[in-house]
């Protein structure tokens, strides 16, 4: 389960577990042996790099190749979990990192996506405007 978004989720702030939690979900639905290459926060949002369809075992590096029929299906699968990825992260760019309220990319030192309290919680954030 590691290699899944459950084992992961340690590596963002914990106001956008429950969208990785949904799009976990999510991508079980369409490709359920994916597994994830890394799970950051950058720029203000998610993003999340995944291993699907033929990025994942028994293909790659192994020199392998699936038939015409299963190449497809790989590749309808890829489609799908980029458009699930694609909306989790657009998505995570309103949601507080830290508490999962309503937020906005606020400017510092890092450009972080935070509600006005989590915001006002942060050192230098008076200097910083809001």
């Amino acid at each position: 389960m590691s290699e899944q978004i459950p084992g992961n989720l340690e590596f963002v702030g914990r106001g956008w577990h429950p969208l990785l939690m949904r799009l976990h979900e999510q991508l079980l639905a369409v490709s359920p042996g994916y597994s994830v290459q890394q799970v950051k926060e950058k720029y203000g949002t998610l993003r999340v790099y995944l291993n699907t369809g033929l990025m994942r075992e028994p293909y790659l590096g192994s020199g392998l190749l699936p038939s015409p029929r299963q190449a497809a299906e790989h590749a309808r699968e890829d489609a799908q979990a980029r458009r699930l990825v694609a909306a989790a992260e657009e998505e995570s760019a309103g949601i507080c990192e830290s508490c999962g309220d309503p937020g906005q990319a606020r400017q510092g030192a890092w450009i972080k996506t935070l509600c006005d309290r989590c915001h006002g919680c942060r050192p230098g954030a008076s200097r910083e405007g809001r």
